[in-house]
């Protein structure tokens, strides 16, 4: 069961998050990337933990890999490995915030006083990449039964009409979704200039300050550490 967790402190912790990620080092990504599996799990994101998890767990184990390899080949995938983790922690906790319906999140920003333009752009990013997604599934299915979906190894020597018939739909779709998009945010007002109503309440509870406490005392944690280390 999916737990509602405050969109504001949603946001902040993103913030947190990506603020964190700058400056630690690689084994203090890893324990930030552990801290983002936990959060999903206390959201109820089960299924989306178990997939970063593994993807977490599999990129931890071949960066200690090449920390005892001496082969060069290793030393190229290294990169990759970083770019993961890195990104890592801030995709999973952006993860979370794609739950919030867009009425609700929109009104809890609005309460913490952000401007209007940055409101709208996090709420239509947000709202614009799960769409995305399921209109990729889709092409995808569709061309996966006519026999040209680039996942089918037999297309791999014919990248451009693979490239023709899965990602030109998609790119034509993306800009179909775009305006979409902008229709629907006009039928709701949001160019209103006045003070927007939403018949979503936000407040803090209990639970949403103990999970703030627990992200603050788990980072101080992770990086007193490393300074005592040095």
């Amino acid at each position: 069961m999916k737990k509602s967790i405050d969109p504001r402190i949603q946001f902040l912790l993103l913030i947190a998050q990506s603020i964190l990620v700058l400056c630690a080092q690689m084994d203090q990504l890893i324990l930030l990337n552990v801290f983002g599996i936990f959060y999903l799990i206390y959201a109820g994101l089960f299924q989306t933990a178990f997939k970063f998890g593994a993807i977490v767990a599999a990129t931890t184990a071949l960066y200690f890999y090449i920390l005892s390899s001496d082969q060069q080949w290793v030393k190229y995938v290294g990169f990759l490995i970083f770019l993961v983790l890195r990104f890592g922690p801030v995709l999973i906790m952006a993860r979370v915030l794609q739950e919030v319906p867009t009425g609700r999140l929109m009104a809890a920003m609005q309460s913490l006083k952000l401007p209007k333009n940055f409101i709208l752009t996090l709420a239509v990013t947000l709202r614009f990449f799960p769409i995305i997604k399921l209109e990729n599934d889709t092409i995808q299915m569709s061309a996966r039964l006519r026999g040209l979906s680039y996942s089918q190894p037999r297309n791999w020597l014919r990248p451009l009409q693979a490239f023709e018939y899965t990602f030109v739909p998609l790119m034509m779709r993306t800009m179909k979704i775009t305006d979409e998009l902008t229709a629907s945010a006009m039928t709701k007002g949001i160019d209103h200039p006045g003070q927007r109503t939403s018949i979503y309440q936000t407040r803090l509870v209990s639970k949403d300050l103990l999970l703030v406490v627990l992200f603050i005392g788990y980072a101080v944690s992770i990086f007193t550490f490393r300074f005592l280390e040095v």
